[in-house]
């Protein structure tokens, strides 16, 4: 599971570089998490055993699992709550483009 955070660090950081924009990373972080709960939402879904333990032991189930994985304590619960607040300023963004989309 180290990998996964290695990448994960890694691909905000070229998110970051690339689109120069805060609400680019915050975007990205939501598909992430998304990904990672359709990933685990179709494995239960299909319960094929190889393709199950492969994305069970590769792949987590949500950006919080990687953070609870990594971290205790104080350090876990404000690691929560930023990625709480993240969460908030991605469907904020996805209200505000929905309502713009509207008109």
């Amino acid at each position: 599971m180290d990998i996964v955070l290695i990448l994960l660090v890694i691909a905000i950081i070229i998110v970051g570089l690339f689109f120069k924009d805060f609400k680019s990373v915050v975007y990205f972080l939501g598909i992430i998490d998304i990904i990672f709960r359709l990933f685990h939402k179709l494995i239960e879904l299909v319960k094929i055993q190889g393709i199950t333990d492969f994305v069970n032991n590769y792949i987590p189930a949500s950006l919080e699992a990687i953070i609870n994985y990594y971290s205790t304590g104080i350090l876990n619960t404000v690691l929560i709550w930023v990625l709480f607040f993240l969460y908030v300023y991605f469907l904020v963004y996805l209200i505000k483009y929905f309502i713009q989309k509207k008109k």
